[in-house]
């Protein structure tokens, strides 16, 4: 009996001890709390993505002829995003993506808008001043194409000719 008498009294005496101010405690937990949020919004690792050249017979597939602007990077002539009046295509992974045009996005030529929205990427364009213009075959622009992730980080973009038309 004397033991635990004597046990119970060295532990309230330690437990009597000098707690740390309550400014430092929350200051800790504030600092735990930061981590945990700063861990749980972080995406994965950065993947670069590299569309493919649409084909002839990807854009007969999916119905893609018509009032159009197709952007091709660099000095290029394969097409990588075909955007319309109400959605956009980029082909990745060999499977032709849709984008779903941002109709609160500035427009731009064509009827095209600056901002389409898929599943797992979002795809914002941007058309220059026109290089040439023609009535036929339609207007040859410069322009960017930037495609970001899920977490809003650019995963591939490209600047070269746009041509605009039917």
């Amino acid at each position: 009996m004397l033991r635990v008498t004597i046990t119970g009294i060295a532990l309230l005496a330690t437990a009597c001890g000098e707690a740390p101010p309550d400014a430092e405690i929350e200051s800790e937990n504030a600092a735990v709390v930061d981590r945990v949020r700063e861990a749980n919004e972080a995406g994965p690792p950065l993947g670069e993505v590299i569309p493919e050249t649409i084909t002839y017979p990807d854009i007969e597939a999916n119905d893609l002829l018509g009032l159009a602007c197709s952007y091709a990077p660099g000095t290029s002539m394969g097409v990588r995003v075909i955007a319309r009046e109400t959605d956009a295509y980029m082909k990745i992974d060999d499977e032709m993506v849709r984008f779903a045009a941002d109709p609160g996005s500035r427009e731009l030529p064509a009827k095209t808008r600056s901002l389409y929205n898929g599943r797992l990427y979002s795809l914002r364009l941007n058309i220059e001043e026109p290089m040439t213009e023609g009535e036929i075959e339609g207007t040859t622009h410069e322009g960017t194409m930037w495609l970001y992730d899920r977490w809003d980080r650019v995963v591939y973009t490209g600047t070269g000719t746009v041509n605009c038309g039917a």
